[in-house]
């Protein structure tokens, strides 16, 4: 149950492509679940079947272009509507917000499939925000009309359950296995999407992806998204996935590159060239979950070179025979920081385009040079509703390096302020998913100051944030 209902709390995207049939074409949504994200992972063929069309929106979900419904549209979108309130904004140095604010958010897509061969995805997206002081934050407040997705799809080779390959062309979302390294910018207002190819060859149980993309650049205005021309992405993730009835874990390996012209971190600003290598093994036993993930980075940065790392495990008990089925977690984390700022060389951790849950929805910490320990409890109430809290506590890894964002973005420096411990996070979120098509889920964060952001900002107020989304999909 935990797997499927705790999609806010804690973001799994298995990496891969779309699951296949022996036509080629993607294997039909199962059930009547909430909605898949990506979106673009839905099929809705089974709908050819007049007798499935059971919800009032089937109408617009298969739509025939041939009389042999060989080819077909379906069309779907997203509505949220989302309230945040932060207290002590920015440790208390940032102009108070007392009133908090809202976030709009809507997104639009068409899905053309001709046979099984050839399809088209194209989605819009409107993200719009209102009354916070300062006005938006830049890249995920708002972006008022934009091209969000648009791709073609072609198969290559069809072999069944045995083997396909596919080949991606255009503007599209990306996310591989845990999302602690490449995931959905889905806490955002503005969504995150890449611009460029990618070649998908699934070899049952293998599932192998090979990408070379640039991500897109969030402007505010209408149609001005292009491509980051300064900062390109490339790998390969490989996922080897036995049947689920095995009971044998699932086993992933990667490699992604990185090259951007302008980063700056606590050491100062340059251009990086990164590479990425990585193992994740992760499965279910039993009453027991886990998921437990080893990273290395090398290359260069400005004149130095890049050495850094980071460790990863999630653990999770689940008692299913218990009124509630508490689910007792435990989230570990490291990630290395840099060793000395007047050394040309850089330790620090790039988490790149890691998933916003890592320290809460509030978003206010991202891995690079923090360890992290989170023991969390989730309650299921009823399928459709969950309640989830944890109590992170979180150190900086090296007392040379400052705290970085979510997209890798310093946050504080480092001052010269040897302290190491950061603070803690109580979280409390309720999901409600209260019909297929909408749910509402609250968020709420309280930050605990410690002695590194007292002695580094002067930031000696704690910080509270709280966050209700109301959602639509069709």
């Amino acid at each position: 149950m935990w797997g499927r209902v705790l999609v806010f709390y804690s973001v799994t995207v298995v990496a891969g492509m779309i699951p296949v049939r022996a036509d080629g074409q993607e294997k039909p949504t199962p059930v009547r679940s909430p909605y898949l994200l990506p979106r673009y992972n839905e099929n809705w063929s089974f709908l050819g079947d007049p007798t499935q069309r059971t919800d009032f929106w089937d109408p617009l979900k298969f739509i025939p272009i041939s009389s042999d419904e060989n080819a077909y549209l379906s069309l779907g979108g997203e509505i949220r509507e989302a309230y945040e309130r932060f207290h002590n904004t920015g440790f208390g140095l940032s102009t108070e917000d007392p009133q908090g604010y809202s976030l709009q958010r809507y997104l639009f897509h068409l899905d053309f499939h001709y046979g099984w061969r050839f399809r088209v995805y194209g989605e819009v997206a409107s993200s719009l925000e209102f009354g916070r002081t300062g006005g938006p934050r830049p890249v995920i407040d708002r972006d008022k009309f934009d091209v969000h997705q648009g791709f073609f799809d072609v198969v290559l080779l069809n072999r069944g359950e045995a083997a396909s390959l596919w080949l991606r062309a255009g503007r599209q979302e990306m996310a591989f296995g845990s999302g602690r390294l490449v995931a959905l910018r889905e806490g955002a207002n503005v969504p995150l999407s890449f611009d460029g190819l990618r070649l998908s060859l699934a070899l049952r149980p293998w599932q192998i992806d090979a990408f070379a993309a640039r991500p897109t650049q969030n402007n505010p205005g209408i149609l001005d998204d292009p491509p980051q021309h300064d900062f390109s992405f490339w790998g390969v993730y490989t996922s080897h996935s036995p049947a689920s009835h095995s009971g044998k874990p699932s086993i992933d390996f990667y490699y992604f590159g990185l090259d951007r012209k302008h980063a700056v971190y606590n050491q100062g600003a340059g251009h990086e060239i990164r590479h990425t290598l990585g193992s994740r093994i992760w499965g279910r036993q039993g009453k027991w979950s886990y998921d437990d993930e080893a990273t290395y980075q090398i290359g260069s940065f400005g004149l130095g070179k890049i050495a850094a790392w980071r460790l990863a495990g999630d653990h999770a008990y689940t008692f299913s025979s218990v009124r509630w089925n508490p689910r007792l977690a435990l989230a570990a984390d490291i990630a290395s920081g840099d060793r000395d700022p007047a050394s040309a060389n850089l330790q620090t951790f790039n988490a790149m385009f890691q998933s916003g849950t890592y320290s809460g929805r509030a978003q206010i910490l991202g891995p690079n040079n923090t360890i992290r320990l989170e023991p969390s409890l989730g309650l299921a109430f009823a399928e459709n509703f969950t309640l989830s809290t944890g109590w992170g506590f979180y150190w900086r890894e090296s007392v040379n390096d400052g705290l970085y964002g979510i997209p890798g973005n310093l946050i504080v420096p480092s001052n010269g302020v040897k302290s190491r411990y950061e603070g803690s996070r109580p979280i409390m979120q309720i999901d409600w998913q209260v019909t297929r098509h909408v749910s509402l889920d609250v968020n709420y964060i309280y930050v605990f100051n410690a002695h590194f952001e007292e002695q580094s900002v002067h930031g000696t107020s704690n910080m509270s944030y709280i966050s209700p989304w109301l959602t639509f999909r069709f």
